[in-house]
């Protein structure tokens, strides 16, 4: 709750106040007076203390100020007079700057643009200006533009910028705005330049409303454009920034709404006319596109310019105003959400804008709540809110004031609440009572008399009204301390009074109360001296002081509890003494904390426990930050400990890294844990009386908020599609959690729960009470307010009882005392002590209270052992029945139940995701809503039942058109709904009626057919399409023409059987056997011919029927010679071959005995199939007959007919030709195979037969089948895979017969072939072809010698039968190889010794055997080749004539390059076609082998398939 202290503005005397003006950033305000008696004015300066920034005024002139307006950015004040002067005050360099003269009447507004680059003046004549102004208030000595607009200026207001952002301008120009079409044109060439974020250029356009009505518009040229024109006078403008609205109000008090285009032009939108006086009209915003409008009657009124609504704000008698006081003037602070107004009294009205859920149906006028009227001591004709801080200035004819606003004050001690309700008002609450026990400690400034006397202090409240506005307050057991940082009033505190007690003069800000004694910080004068505390009595008198030391700092906090003191400094020390004696004496050594933390920057919150063992603090960070630790120092054993709220654990606790089971308990404390995790403290308190029990509250960050909403989002979306939505609640804002503070386990959680929306601030604790102060910002109902605790009627202290002490907060001490150690050692897990601390306990309340403790600690163990003393003997068995849930909290949920603990059963349920039982939980508790939501979100396998419970608890109730819709969302409408209304049959015919629905029509129809009324039964009937029905009931009623026609109409089978039945009951024989066949019911069609002899139908009709009525009818033709046909056909087709085959071998049905053999299986008997294959081969079917014969199994007779009548085999044929395993013997079967194979073979199907031929174990003839095939690739694969050495080299004979000199794979299968099949003299032989065709086609005697000795390498290691003949191939090969290697070194001499390889090329040539291994050709290709480069042309022609002369035959180019003939023969003389036997299609040979073949020969050899390089 907030409180305004006002201030007044120091000015002289008669001032009165023309204008005020705020500052947007400086938190500076402009006063703007004139004196009455000279009319002379002045313009001051004041900070948002009010303290005056100089004595004497910035601006004084003798003619008034009239308008005033700051700078947007800088300190430069512009201000406007009675005689049409304009100043600037440039506050930042003390310099004013005179405008040159312009105006010549009184200036009416003054207005600078939106970055302050341009100041606009207009007066009353109607001058208007617009002055281009410099960073220190300097302008040009010509204005940019100046307008005689011919009528008084009354308002001028600035048009902000436009967005530079591209879906802005795109929607703009897409509307036809060529000014924004423009813009987005440039800005998308500079696309790359302009910041992706939406900003706004400087707004250098204006508005000027005038007095004749008329608004013009000022663009950035300075042309004038007159807008819209009014029949009264402009009162006020206002522009609005986010929706680019203008809004004007004339002094006929007509609101209109205009909306501004990127050119300046606006379009009215809306006009509304408001009530009050005219003339005397203000207008402000009231938060974004909300407008505030005060005119000068009893009410505020608000208009939403988006949506249109409206309503009005009221003074209230009860809250300090009189009847009929009007408001005149409006002001709202948008940080705050206060809007503020000034009456006609003197007062001053503030509405809270309130926060509400975004589902909540409060209407809009109740979302604002008025406080208390504030009184003034001069008029309020002007108010103005400072834009960045809580302050409001207000002017009137009797000078100006600030109202600051300022927190609510309150206090705490053992005895009594007291909270700040004015700004010298105290509001005081009894909580509890002094103790009355003697003391033998004389404490702080009492005598041992005084305390002997008990304070019996009763309950209540009392409010007394204080001497000085204070800021500070502190609370003993009986007396009071209040100040404001200037003086100090102390009061003693009676049942019915505040007595005041003295006064006297104190600059302290931090005090504390103990007793008679108040406590202050004296700073000191001179910086090398240290800070004191005082101690005084009531008069001021300083009876102690406690100094200090020099490394302590200064002292930042003070706090009392009990009898002991706790002193936090700026450096991070804390200080306890004890205040049980005469004088305050230090209770512990001196605690730095400061070399604890190593970013710690000073106290947030600190409290010292009743008994001064241990104090609880939290600190902010170097930067500001408060920590997310509470910690409590242990002054006794010099410990500190803390609870972390953003994990919720303590330092003993390790729930994250602990990866084993967890236990019901361990799983107890992670679970609450997780719940308190993402937050950080706010306050901490020890509780009054218990040294133990700790509270702070805690704030949820902003971080695990979002993380939070989040998850909820996508865990939404995952069960919801995208068109629904559900409110789902948002995580609290502050936890209030209790701590224990323990010996040996740390700080413990105790307890923790939402701090309720009506509560502002946790005061303090006292068990078993938490006291809260009352929050003014948030708007609840009343019921929640009725439901809300005051600590007494008048009070605005709220009460909450501690979960623990439920239902116990009027009980004795003792049992009191007992269940907050039971509460203690329950917490800690020592349950002896726990026990031990109750065991004396007989209250079954008490009990009942620990049992609902051991919800909030999951402990079941000792909630059996309170339900026992409880004497509860359901909630025993429920425990018991509940055993069988896996999950703790669902079982924690339903001792919740039965407790009458809902809320927490709530949150359980939906903890462990036991919606299942959460739906039943709503439903028990009549929360039908949830019940839904829930059944229809997460538990929808009980959807239905939900909606069939909800409808019989409101059939109930007797809400009987609520019920109806539930039935049918269950879908138990049909039964339920009938039965419901059965008593009311006017309404349930109406709801048929209604519905249409098919099933009801036709239960109605039975219904009315039950009554007798026959007409009203066929109508429903005919309505729900029951022609079953519709027939029963004609033929009931002796129509069965009308029966036939509906029958035949919807051909229902039930509707013709039950004609048809009819029919037959009436001999009418053949519309029976029409509705029989109709009704599909063959059979009974079938019957009625057989008794009646209808032949010509029967056969039709068993051909219809079922498998057995076409047997039926078989026998029955059977029975006739002449019909034997008609029983084979239809023995046929009901699957009976066998009976149909020898009826048609009996009959010699030739045809039919052909149809049915195409539909045998091995299924029939192998009789028959037997004899039907004789008579397919009797008749050449030989294929038929086969097919029989494989079905019986006879394979070999199979086989026989294949292979003596050349049955055309397939792969299906063969494969049922092909026998079993162990269906015979193998070698038998094996016989079968090959003959089988030998068959495929005659056919020409070799890959059959091979199958088959290696299927019989023949695996060369399945080889020579494959070859006959030609089928390479799977020839390689069955040599690979038979691995037989004949088989090998089989293969490898076939693939040399292809041309494997361009497939290198080829060559690597042979040479891989013939040595797995041992072959060596054929692979000799293949590399010698290798080399014979390197020769021949490439000239490569290199490649040739390897493959020659590669072939040397094979035959030297075959073992060949003629051992003679190896012997002269192995000769012949080293001849031809030494050959070969002499023709090779020969070719090389050339390069070194060319004489000496001539001369070997002669004794080459004069070898005998010279050609079986190096062509002649080549040899004198050398010769030529040499004799022709070294230009003896002669000599190459002359080797060209013995080559031909050696060789008659020889093609020349294929052993010399062509150009070199061509040279030869043109340096002899020899024309070249003279013998030279060489044409151009034999030169493009040589070319493409040199091209392509070489190249592809030297690959396959250079990859080493052959073993040689």
């Amino acid at each position: 709750m907030a409180l305004y202290f006002d201030c007044i503005l120091e000015s002289s005397p008669g001032s009165v106040v023309k204008c005020l003006a705020w500052h947007e950033q400086h938190a500076a305000l402009a006063v703007c007076t004139s004196l009455v008696e000279d009319d002379s004015g002045a313009v001051n300066l004041y900070d948002k203390q009010g303290v005056k920034e100089s004595k004497t005024p910035l601006m004084h002139r003798s003619t008034p100020p009239t308008t005033a307006a700051w700078h947007p950015t800088r300190k430069l004040l512009a201000v406007g007079w009675e005689n049409g002067e304009v100043l600037v005050w440039n506050d930042q360099e003390k310099e004013l700057h005179e405008i040159p003269s312009l105006h010549m009447k009184p200036l009416s507004t003054i207005t600078w643009s939106s970055n302050g680059s341009r100041l606009a003046t207009g007066d009353k004549e109607g001058v208007f200006a617009v002055w281009k102004a410099d960073a220190r208030g300097r302008v040009q000595h010509n204005p940019l533009c100046r307008h005689d607009l011919g009528a008084s200026v009354v308002d001028c207001v600035v048009k902000q910028g436009i967005f530079f952002a591209f879906a802005y301008l795109a929607r703009a120009a897409v509307s036809g705005d060529e000014t924004a079409l423009d813009m987005f044109a440039d800005m998308k060439k500079s696309a790359n330049r302009i910041n992706s974020r939406p900003t706004r250029t400087e707004g250098v356009t204006f508005y000027v409303g005038l007095s004749n009505g008329g608004i013009h518009y000022i663009d950035e040229k300075g042309l004038n454009n007159e807008c819209l024109k009014l029949d009264s006078p402009i009162q006020q403008l206002l522009f609005n920034k986010e929706k680019d609205f203008l809004v004007a109000i004339s002094t006929d008090l007509q609101v209109i709404k205009m909306k501004v285009m990127s050119d300046g032009s606006t379009e009215e939108m809306e006009s509304v006319k408001f009530s009050g006086q005219e003339g005397k009209a203000k207008l402000a915003w009231a938060g974004g596109h909300l407008l505030a409008v005060a005119t000068s009657d009893q009410s505020v009124r608000l208009w939403d310019l988006v949506n249109g609504d409206n309503f009005a704000l009221l003074l209230d008698e009860n809250m300090g105003f009189e009847k009929g006081e009007s408001i005149n003037n409006v002001s709202y602070l948008p940080g705050k959400g206060v809007l503020s107004a000034g009456t006609s009294g003197g007062r001053i009205a503030m509405w809270n804008s309130v926060a509400i859920g975004k589902d909540s149906k409060v209407e809009a006028e109740d979302r604002w709540k008025l406080q208390s009227a504030i009184s003034l001591e001069i008029p309020c004709n002007i108010l103005k809110w400072c834009p960045n801080h809580p302050v409001l200035a207000v002017g009137g004819g009797e000078g100006a004031l600030l109202l600051t606003e300022q927190k609510m004050k309150w206090c705490l001690s053992s005895t009594m609440v007291a909270i700040q309700s004015g700004p010298r008002s105290v509001a005081v609450d009894f909580i509890g009572r002094k103790p009355e026990k003697e003391s033998t400690l004389i404490g702080l400034g009492l005598s041992p008399q005084h305390l002997k006397q008990p304070l019996n202090r009763p309950s209540g409240h009392i409010e007394f009204e204080t001497t000085i506005p204070y800021n500070g307050i502190a609370a003993a057991s009986e007396h009071i301390a209040v100040w404001n940082g200037k003086q100090v009033s102390m009061y003693e505190i009676t049942s019915s009074a505040g007595v005041f007690k003295g006064s006297f003069e104190c600059e302290s800000s931090i005090n504390a109360l103990h007793d008679q004694s108040l406590f202050s910080v004296e700073q000191p004068k001179d910086p090398k001296d240290r800070p004191k505390i005082q101690v005084r009595n009531f008069q001021g008198t300083v009876k102690q002081l406690l100094s200090m030391q020099e490394n302590e700092g200064g002292v930042d906090m003070m706090s009392v509890n009990g009898n002991f003191i706790v002193v936090g400094t700026s450096t991070g020390c804390i200080k306890i003494y004890d205040l049980t004696r005469r004088e305050a004496k230090a209770h512990n050594n001196t605690k730095q904390m400061r070399d604890l933390f190593q970013d710690f920057g000073s106290f947030n919150q600190m409290s010292v426990n009743c008994v001064g063992s241990k104090v609880a603090f939290t600190y902010k960070h170097e930067n500001g930050v408060p920590d997310f630790r509470v910690f409590v120092y242990d002054c006794e054993r010099d410990r500190l400990e803390f609870f972390d709220f953003s994990t919720g654990t303590n330092e003993n606790d390790d729930f994250e890294n602990d990866s084993g089971p967890k236990t019901d308990i361990e799983q107890s404390k992670a679970d609450a844990a997780a719940e308190i995790a993402g937050r950080y403290p706010i306050s901490v308190h020890w509780d009054a009386t218990e040294s133990r029990l700790l509270s702070c509250e805690a704030r949820i960050t902003d971080a695990a908020r979002n993380e939070i909403i989040e998850a909820d989002r996508k865990s939404a979306m995952s069960i919801l599609s995208s068109e629904s939505s559900i409110n789902r609640p948002l995580p609290a804002e502050v936890l209030v959690v209790s701590l224990f503070s323990t010996q040996d386990h740390g700080l413990l959680l105790q307890d923790f729960y939402a701090r309720k929306a009506q509560y502002d601030q946790l005061i303090g604790l006292r068990v078993p009470n938490f006291y809260f102060s009352k929050s003014t910002s948030v708007l609840v109902s009343a019921a929640e307010d009725k439901s809300s605790e005051y600590v007494s009627d008048q009070s605005s202290i709220l009460r909450q009882t501690m979960r623990d002490f439920v239902g116990l907060d009027e009980s004795d001490e003792a049992s009191q005392a007992a269940m907050l150690n039971f509460s203690y050692y329950l917490t800690i897990g020592d349950m002896d002590e726990a026990f031990k601390s109750i065991k004396l306990i007989k209250g079954a309340a008490v009990w009942e209270s620990m049992a609902k403790m051991c919800v909030k600690t999951r402990r079941l163990d000792v909630a059996k052992v309170c339900l026992a003393n409880m004497g509860h003997a359901r909630g025993a068995r429920a425990m018991r029945e509940a055993e069988k849930e896996p999950e703790l909290d669902a079982r924690v949920a339903r001792l919740a139940l039965e407790l009458g603990m809902n809320d927490e059963a709530e949150r359980l349920y939906k903890n462990c995701q036991r919606h299942d039982l959460l739906n039943v939980f709503y439903q028990s508790t009549a929360q039908w809503g949830k019940a839904l939501e829930t059944a229809e979100l997460s538990d929808r396998i009980h959807l239905r039942t939900t909606f069939y419970k909800y409808a019989k608890h409101l059939e109930a109730c007797g809400d009987i058109a609520g019920a109806i819709p539930n039935f049918e969302k269950s879908g138990t409408q049909y039964f339920e709904v009938p039965r419901m209304l059965f008593d009311e049959t006017e309404m349930l015919e109406a709801y048929i009626m209604k519905t249409k629905d098919r099933k009801l029509r036709k239960w109605w129809a039975q219904y009315m057919e039950s009554t007798g009324e026959m007409d009203t039964a066929l109508k429903f009937y005919q309505q729900a399409a029951d022609p079953l029905s519709l027939v029963r009931v004609f033929c009931y009623c002796g129509n069965p023409e009308k029966a036939a026609e509906v029958a035949n109409e919807t051909g229902d089978r039930a509707a013709c059987y039950h004609l048809a039945r009819q029919f037959e009951n009436n001999d009418d024989i053949k519309q029976a056997i029409h509705f029989f066949t109709r009704a599909m019911a063959y059979g009974n069609a079938i019957r009625i011919c057989k008794e009646h002899g209808f032949e010509d139908q029967l056969m039709n009709l068993a051909l219809l029927s079922t498998p057995n009525d076409m047997i039926e009818a078989a026998r029955h033709y059977e029975e006739r010679p002449d019909t034997l046909d008609k029983a084979v056909m239809l023995y046929h087709k009901a699957g009976h071959f066998s009976r149909a085959l020898e009826l048609a071998f009996e009959s010699k049905q030739f045809g039919a005995l052909e149809l049915i053999s195409q539909d045998l299986d091995d299924s029939a008997d192998p009789v028959l199939l037997e004899r039907c294959a004789e008579f397919f081969t009797e008749h050449g079917q030989h294929e038929r007959a086969v097919s029989m014969l494989v079905v019986v199994k006879k394979y070999a007779e199979a086989i026989s007919i294949c292979s003596n009548n050349d049955v055309r085999l397939n792969e299906e044929l063969v494969e049922k030709l092909t026998v079993p395993k162990d269906y015979m013997d193998q070698h038998q079967r094996e016989r079968l195979l090959a003959k089988l194979a030998s068959c495929c073979m005659n056919q020409g199907e070799y890959h059959l037969a091979c199958k088959k031929y290696t299927q019989a174990g023949d695996k060369e003839k399945a080889m020579r089948a494959l070859l006959k095939s030609g089928d390479t690739e799977k020839i390689i694969f069955f040599a690979g895979v038979s691995r037989l050495r004949n088989l090998y080299v089989m293969a490898a004979n076939y693939l040399q017969s292809l041309d494997w000199r361009k497939d290198p794979e080829i060559m690597k299968n042979i040479i891989s072939f013939y040595t797995k099949g041992r072959a060596l003299d054929s692979l000799a032989g293949f590399y010698d072809a290798c080399a014979q065709v390197e020769i021949d086609e490439y000239q490569n005697y290199e490649k040739a010698m390897g493959a020659l000795t590669e072939a040397f390498k094979c035959l030297t290691k075959a073992k060949m039968a003629n051992k003679q003949q190896q012997e002269i191939k192995i000769t012949e090969l080293k001849a031809r190889i030494a050959l070969v290697k002499k023709f090779i070194q020969t070719r090389r001499l050339f390069d070194s010794d060319p004489q000496e390889g001539i001369k070997q090329c002669h004794a080459l040539i004069n070898e005998p055997d010279l050609e079986s291994s190096v062509r002649y050709g080549d040899v004198y290709g050398l010769l030529i080749e040499y004799c022709a480069s070294q230009d003896n042309n002669d000599k190459a022609y002359h080797y060209m004539q013995e080559l031909r002369s050696r060789l008659p035959t020889v093609t020349l180019s294929y052993f010399v390059n062509m150009k070199t003939i061509e040279t030869v023969h043109r340096a002899v003389g020899v024309p070249l076609g003279r013998g030279v036997g060489i044409g151009n299609g034999d030169a493009d040979k040589m070319k493409g082998n040199e091209d392509s073949e070489d190249e592809v020969t030297e690959e396959l050899y250079d990859g080493g398939g052959f073993g040689y390089r």
